[in-house]
């Protein structure tokens, strides 16, 4: 039985559409040969199809069969990631609908025959009023923090230990839980100082690493490679027996830079191999150590007695400042008493929205300089510091200084 038998709704001929044609006056040579005559079908699917608007980006990605992955738990907002940017997904209405025609021709396909008209038969499928939109967004990285510290690594010695008995990940467990891109999650990694340890992805726990990096400054000072550099092999083959040499690589990459010791006379006959050598980075030493001293304070701490402890705690020769403590720690200069607050950009909410409600709940108004540091990660290419104060915040001038405060009420 043939598809135009098997529905009695199919009743339309070429003689009923030639007869249309007629009293539209219209010639048949002013048409194709090839006729559609379109009906629904009586076993309509409105669900059989999702459509979905892609930029370049996306097109690209889907025409050279790059990776195009939806993630999301269900209890999150799905969103799509290429192999190196995120979308947020989001349902739109269509004004018109769209219908769904499988093997409807266009174009040159109506030629058709030449030796005269051809009527086929077509069928709706599905009725579609509604798509999805893509939007780039920031990775919602946060939750990469909250796996990697079910488990924190504290050496080898306390992996048998029952608080070290949570789950780890690797990368691509990591990639199935985290909605981020893969050099998005790349990029996350490194920015909470994740280590890969035994193929696993673990975070530090703080009392080790203040350990391992202790460790590492005082061999600096035994051999007076605060200024000079140490050689990363050295460093290595002396600590490599109290730490893996993957924690001291790791600790190595986030504390201090690799360069090339200057070509001079003293250093003669170490230019004589190649050597890596490592100097210590002053701003991220100093802010490991006043974070170190503030995660251990409560409260309000008094600025200047941080200050002194501060610079007494740092390898000798370094110096302390205000802009390490940015998006770590607020100072209240309001009271003639000089106060300190540990407050971390990582531990504020990630939508754009809830940041600054948090941010306006701890302190009403805010100069440019203390709140763009706890922003700064929400930028885009196309809304910077100043592009997101004006549409989250309302600007004021206090003392002759222009503030920030919120826009709408706070409960």
């Amino acid at each position: 039985m043939s598809e135009q038998e098997s529905d009695s709704n199919y009743t339309r001929t070429l003689q009923d559409i030639n007869l249309v044609m007629e009293y539209a006056k219209l010639d048949k040579s002013e048409v194709k040969p090839s006729i559609q005559s379109i009906y629904f079908s009586s076993q309509m699917d409105n669900d059989a199809f999702k459509l979905m608007e892609v930029d370049s980006c996306i097109l690209n990605t889907i025409k050279i069969g790059d990776e195009l992955v939806i993630r999301g738990d269900k209890d999150e907002m799905a969103v799509l990631c290429t192999k190196d940017k995120t979308y947020d997904i989001k349902e739109a209405e269509i004004s018109n609908s769209m219908l769904i025609i499988p093997q409807l021709k266009t174009g040159q396909d109506l030629d058709g025959d030449s030796l005269g008209q051809e009527l086929n038969i077509r069928q709706v499928t599905s009725t579609i009023h509604n798509y999805y939109e893509l939007r780039p967004c920031k990775p919602k990285v946060k939750k990469l923090r909250i796996l990697l510290e079910e488990n924190m690594y504290s050496g080898k010695e306390c992996e048998e230990d029952e608080e070290h008995q949570g789950r780890k990940y690797t990368y691509d467990d990591l990639l199935n839980l985290v909605q981020a891109s893969r050099l998005e999650l790349q990029t996350a990694l490194m920015k909470v100082h994740a280590c890969k340890l035994e193929g696993y992805w673990r975070i530090l726990d703080f009392q080790f690493l203040s350990l391992v990096l202790s460790h590492v400054i005082q061999l600096c000072d035994e051999n007076d490679w605060i200024k000079s550099g140490m050689p990363y092999e050295e460093c290595m083959k002396t600590l490599v027996e109290l730490f893996p040499r993957e924690v001291l690589d790791h600790v190595l990459q986030s504390y201090a830079d690799k360069a090339k010791p200057s070509n001079t006379e003293d250093d003669e006959d170490k230019m004589e191999i190649d050597v890596d050598f490592y100097y210590l980075n002053e701003d991220k030493v100093c802010r490991f150590f006043a974070e170190q001293i503030l995660k251990h304070s409560r409260g309000k701490f008094n600025y200047e007695d941080f200050s002194n402890t501060w610079q007494q705690t740092v390898p000798s020769g370094m110096q302390t400042m205000d802009q390490q403590l940015q998006g770590m720690a607020l100072i209240d200069r309001s009271n003639q008493l000089e106060t300190i607050t540990y407050y971390s950009v990582d531990d504020l909410p990630e939508e754009v929205g809830e940041r600054f409600d948090e941010l306006f709940r701890t302190k009403e108004k805010w100069s440019l300089e203390e709140i763009s540091p706890y922003i700064r990660d929400l930028t885009t290419d196309k809304l910077d510091v100043g592009g997101l104060l004006t549409k989250y915040a309302r600007s004021s001038m206090q003392n002759g200084v222009k503030v920030f405060n919120s826009r709408k009420p706070l409960l």
